[in-house]
């Protein structure tokens, strides 16, 4: 019976300030491997792909939270470690007074199931069941491993209720239901170097004012903004600056190899296999598969690096509406004259500084450098089947591959590419800076 009340209380257990680690029954999540980590992920990663409306910054978004909430459920087991959601706003989630008794990996498992479930509302009636299977299947395997049910009960009911604290703050950052169609009522300013609607498509200003959505990291999206505006004043004058800026790509189109094209295409993610955000996750996933790294690390990596995309494409978005730079392919046609010129990949329905890319990946890159090492060396096999692997020195290297990938695909400046990649490395310190620690010690 004291049991039974203890999962009936759990909701109203939160205002205890941590476990009772004078009985530390079960192993922490330390001692757990990573499987419910890596399997959840990559099956966020095939619902991204079977899901309609999840646009790059829709999936930042979802494994940004998704991370966090895979985070929270074991937090209170990692020695040294603190719930952080307070820090950014949200919801406070302090450990209830028995979870020295939990079986981590149960809670991370419930957590998941749940947030996704709601973060991929939209999905089809068959993705769901894939849920719904990979949820039991684990549960299956913890009731072989856990001799007392109270335990797992126990432990899921913790789970659970971090993943509905967390959804419910969710729908307050400005991008809840990002997957469905958008009212649209912006109208972009109109002027000499302002960006026009594009070839092929011309369509309307995409994601407008997602610029202004809440950022996990207090403030960022202001504090990551350029100091000073980096491209060169609008000209239509040949040999200005500006004009340069643009022959410059439009010369490097007419003389692309065979690699320079399978490197526009592995980073565009064509045809359709993932999409930035997922492309740097499944970089993430590697890293942690190929040391296997615990249950605890992959936790704390996927919160962060999730964090580290979504906080990036806030600022990029904050960047290219306030600037509203034309796009490569409106140059080149319009004012240069090259009228039947094409990039390589299909040009993104908005402006062209800050290019997403470049500040998504270098954040991502920063927050993986901060576990594996500046100099670490990995091979990346997302697209090994369709253009061969890609392997690196360091791992700044992949986000600068990904930033040089949109010049060569002729949607964005050179110099575009350069203060992106500056400005994704501001995004990725002050992510990595997060309070997650509560001191400085290594448990």
């Amino acid at each position: 019976m004291k049991n039974l009340l203890s999962i009936l209380c759990l909701a109203s257990a939160l205002f205890y300030s941590s476990c009772n680690d004078d009985h530390d029954h079960l192993p922490r999540p330390k001692k757990y491997p990573n499987d419910v980590a890596v399997k959840w992920i990559n099956l966020q990663q095939k619902l991204v792909k079977k899901t309609a409306g999840f646009s790059p910054g829709v999936t930042a978004r979802a494994f940004a939270y998704s991370g966090l909430t895979m985070y929270e459920s074991i937090a209170p087991g990692m020695s040294g470690f603190q719930s952080v959601t307070s820090f950014m706003g949200g919801p406070i989630l302090t450990a209830p007074v028995n979870c020295h008794n939990f079986h981590w990996p149960a809670s991370a498992n419930a957590a998941l199931a749940h947030i996704i479930r709601n973060l991929f509302a939209s999905t089809a009636a068959a993705n769901f069941a894939t849920i719904d299977s990979l949820e039991a299947a684990f549960n299956s395997q913890f009731q072989l491993e856990v001799n007392n049910p109270l335990i797992l009960e126990k432990s899921v009911a913790w789970g659970k209720l971090v993943a509905e604290k967390v959804f419910e703050w969710s729908k307050t950052d400005g991008g809840h239901e990002g997957y469905k169609p958008q009212p649209n009522a912006y109208v972009p300013p109109v002027g000499p170097g302002l960006w026009i609607p594009t070839p092929a498509a011309f369509a309307p200003a995409a994601s407008p004012y997602q610029g202004n959505n809440r950022t996990f990291t207090p403030g960022l999206a202001d504090l990551t903004q350029p100091a000073v505006y980096p491209l060169p004043a609008y000209s239509e004058v040949p040999g200005s600056d500006f004009y340069n800026m643009v022959n410059e790509l439009y010369t490097i189109s007419l003389s692309l190899t065979s690699y320079d094209i399978l490197t526009v295409k592995t980073w565009a993610d064509l045809p359709g296999n993932y999409n930035g955000a997922g492309h740097n996750t499944n970089i993430a996933t590697q890293l942690i598969v190929h040391e296997g790294l615990r249950l605890d690390e992959a936790a704390l990596i996927y919160a962060l690096h999730g964090i580290a995309l979504n906080d990036a494409v806030i600022s990029c978005f904050k960047t290219k509406y306030k600037y509203n730079v034309i796009r490569p392919i409106s140059y080149i046609r319009n004012v240069m004259g090259f009228t039947t010129w094409n990039a390589v990949i299909a040009t993104p329905p908005h402006p062209e500084f800050s290019s997403a890319h470049a500040v998504v990946a270098r954040a991502s890159s920063v927050v993986l450098e901060r576990f594996f090492g500046k100099n670490y060396s990995f091979t990346d096999n997302t697209h090994t089947a369709l253009y061969g692997a890609r392997t690196y020195a360091r791992l700044e290297d992949y986000a600068k591959e990904g930033a040089w990938s949109r010049v060569l695909g002729g949607i964005h400046y050179n110099i575009t590419a350069t203060e992106g990649l500056k400005q994704g490395k501001q995004v990725g310190d002050l992510v990595i800076n997060l309070p997650f620690r509560k001191t400085a010690n290594h448990d």
